[in-house]
């Protein structure tokens, strides 16, 4: 997960961040004395050193004995990289520019990130589908892409078939991911995780096979809304959480094994082969 953005230089970079610490000013300090040339603590996270706008959705929970920087910091106005190698796969690397898009919005767009948008078939949370196919057509027609309303939206049909099979591909490694299988074994035993699998059997073929998540992620029911048991859907009360499997771990319930599974199949923490 991307959980920092630091200065360095005239140029700035996103850094993986799981750190300790008993404060802010102790982990803060220590991160930017092992750089060479040691870092300035004002260009941390966190701290508008150079009046550059940053927004945090997450941060330092000292709540807890030891606080941990666990969360997102998103530039406003830094271009968008267009570069998928450190991600894991495809959706997880589509999903992190969906929130840097919501922090920045479609009308803050440059012409070339518009375009990166349309190729990704990515649009803002909070506006409606309507709305964004609107705001696709006439950026294609007023950039000379499209003449007409009918050619903008075949190019928006071609890019959304394109992202569709990356996607399946995506959604085809993390159902495959030896890590996922891993996990089940950790919490289920061989007979329950036997009857999981049985049990899910046509979600998970559906999410492997079409990238059908669930309605959180998408506009079907699918296996995400059997694992979380989904409020408002025919899982809420017949989902994983309903068939009381006995957690080999000795946990007390089914918490850290969904929230295990589903780190790897919604936000794709796998090891790549």
């Amino acid at each position: 997960m991307i959980v920092g953005i630091v200065k360095i230089g005239s140029g700035l970079i996103a850094l993986e961040e799981f750190r300790n610490s008993v404060d802010e000013a102790t982990v803060v300090s220590a991160f930017c004395n092992e750089h060479n040339p040691i870092l300035d603590t004002a260009d941390y996270i966190g701290i508008n050193a150079d009046s550059i706008d940053l927004q945090k959705n997450w941060g330092w929970d000292f709540s807890e004995v030891i606080p941990t920087l666990k969360e997102i910091v998103t530039i406003i106005g830094y271009p968008m990289p267009i570069n998928i190698s450190e991600s894991n796969d495809y959706y997880q690397f589509r999903e992190y520019r969906r929130g840097i898009l919501d922090i920045k919005t479609w009308a803050n767009l440059s012409v070339t990130e518009r375009d990166f948008m349309i190729q990704l078939h990515l649009k803002e949370t909070a506006i409606t589908g309507a709305t964004d196919a609107t705001n696709k057509v006439t950026h294609l027609i007023e950039t000379g892409q499209a003449t007409t309303t009918e050619e903008a939206r075949l190019i928006i049909v071609d890019n959304w078939a394109k992202h569709h099979i990356l996607e399946i591909e995506s959604c085809g490694l993390r159902a495959r991911a030896l890590r996922l299988y891993t996990e089940v074994g950790v919490y289920l035993s061989i007979a329950d995780a036997t009857d999981f699998f049985v049990t899910v059997e046509n979600l998970y073929i559906a999410f492997r096979d079409q990238a059908i998540k669930g309605v959180q992620d998408g506009s079907e029911e699918g296996l995400f809304d059997y694992i979380e048991s989904t409020v408002g859907t025919v899982y809420e009360f017949a989902g994983l959480v309903s068939k009381g499997y006995i957690m080999q771990n000795g946990d007390v319930d089914e918490t850290n094994f969904i929230n295990a599974i589903m780190g790897i199949l919604r936000h794709g923490k796998y090891l790549k082969s």
